[in-house]
């Protein structure tokens, strides 16, 4: 008698037949926080528009961007000081007749000075940018890059921006700098001239009022004009710092991150507006009905038997109170009160005692379970419970409910039906509306239902350390 086994992480469960095993894991990040009960939880896309950068922030970071990158120009050319002396030697012992023994040293030094220096050089740019770029779009981005000499791998996409920056990036910030500095100096042109000074600009002299003028206000109209295309221009590089230094497979671990989370808000948002309901209807409908209850009660008592309307009243008393039980079924299905005061396992006690199937619950939890993870597991514990009263024909079953050694948490259903659970199920059968509801806390579902039974379906879900007992 073979086994239908299914293990589902992180995706809905697949038809296996009864001579087949089927496995599925999707790993998403984990991400379980504690929140009561009464928490607004919105749940919107992670993908946002991006951020607006404002004037002087974007002034700041393109500053700072072209700082780095003269600063790393400088660190590179005094590397290749040794080439450079050497060629100048080179043409001097030439011109006079000398060996060249010396320039070749020089030569070599400096070659292994450029080899071991760059990527150091490239390394401390690329992660010096990449974490202005991630403070300025204030958003998250894949790992920092890492330079290794012993991963030859980790040293292209370094190398290969700071070649960029080094290159285009020099052809834009050693004239960006100039123009900086000489816009700030004409600015001041007035103050200058005016005590005597003269101010020389390249090729311009001025020496006069009227020239300091003009030149403060060319100089001012340059400044605004470089404050004004800063966001822009600060965009764009951090823009090409993402491209540059992240790796497909980052970017693709960053998407699935942002989509579990994503996933988990809405369950999150989901289960506060069932919450909601819930609190709703107890407060407000449920009164009204025990008040009309009530009234209808002390009308009955006003009757004198056989008055005329008496059995109208008395039905309409007894149809009050089958509504209200009605309602008050329907409010504990949607949020029982037992879950929010008692827990996971009063819970799933008192649902089972609601059940015609003997139902056992072993509640081995030590203390309680964030008010989110609480909710996902009851829901889950009562879709399979629901299950196997409907559809296993069995005569008994049994919950437990662990908590792992590694900080997990387990719930098992366990029935003596006669198995074949998932082998026919369809598309958002219950199966799968358990599979989704535990991959948005990256939790596991295992089915293991051998035609002619027992079956026993295990639900396990990891509680992050940063989450506090309630």
């Amino acid at each position: 008698m073979c086994s239908c086994i299914q293990h589902i992480a992180g995706a809905a469960p697949r038809a296996v037949g009864p001579d087949r095993r089927s496995t599925v894991e999707l790993a998403l990040p984990r991400r379980v926080s504690s929140r009561s009960y009464d928490d607004g939880v919105t749940a919107t896309p992670e993908r946002e528009s991006p951020p607006a950068i404002g004037r002087w922030r974007g002034t700041f970071y393109v500053s700072a961007v072209g700082v780095r990158t003269l600063v790393a120009m400088a660190v590179v050319a005094a590397l290749g000081t040794p080439i450079a002396v050497a060629l100048a030697d080179g043409d001097r012992a030439a011109a006079g007749g000398r060996g060249t023994g010396g320039v070749g040293v020089l030569v070599v030094a400096g070659l292994a000075l450029l080899g071991a220096g760059l990527p150091l050089v490239a390394g401390a740019l690329a992660t010096a940018d990449w974490h202005g770029s991630a403070a300025l779009l204030n958003r998250p981005m894949p790992g920092v890059p890492v330079v290794r000499f012993t991963e030859p791998r980790t040293l292209i996409r370094p190398m290969a921006y700071a070649t960029v920056m080094l290159t285009l990036g020099g052809a834009a910030a050693v004239p960006g700098f100039l123009v900086v500095v000489g816009s700030a100096v004409t600015v001041a042109g007035p103050v200058l001239v005016a005590n005597g000074d003269q101010i020389v600009i390249g090729p311009f002299t001025i020496d006069t009022l009227p020239e300091s003028l003009l030149a403060a206000l060319i100089g001012l109209a340059l400044l605004t004009t470089v404050v004004l295309a800063s966001p822009s221009i600060a965009r764009w590089h951090a823009s090409l710092v993402a491209q540059a230094l992240t790796r497909p497979e980052q970017r693709l671990q960053l998407d699935l991150a942002m989509t579990a989370r994503s996933r988990t808000r809405l369950v999150r948002a989901f289960d506060v507006e069932r919450r909601r309901i819930e609190r709703d209807l107890h407060d407000g409908v449920q009164p009204q009905l025990m008040s009309v209850s009530m009234t209808l009660g002390l009308a009955l008592a006003d009757m004198p038997a056989g008055a005329p309307g008496r059995e109208d009243v008395v039905r309409a008393q007894d149809q009050t109170r089958r509504t209200l039980e009605a309602m008050r079924r329907f409010v504990r299905n949607i949020h029982p009160q037992v879950l929010v005061d008692h827990g996971l396992g009063a819970a799933v006690g008192e649902l089972a005692d609601t059940l015609t199937l003997p139902i056992a619950v072993e509640d081995r939890l030590p203390h309680r379970l964030p008010a989110d993870v609480e909710t996902s597991l009851y829901f889950c514990a009562a879709e399979l419970l629901t299950n196997v009263v409907k559809h296993s024909g069995a005569d008994h079953a049994e919950v437990r409910l662990d908590a792992m050694p590694d900080g997990s948490v387990r719930v098992s259903v366990r029935d003596d039906g006669g198995g074949g659970a998932g082998s026919a199920h369809h598309d958002g059968g219950g199966l799968a509306g358990i599979a989704d509801r535990i991959a948005a806390f990256d939790g596991t579902l295992v089915v293991d239902s051998p035609l002619g039974g027992p079956t026993t379906v295990t639900i396990t879900l990891a509680i992050s350390e940063e989450d506090p007992d309630e």
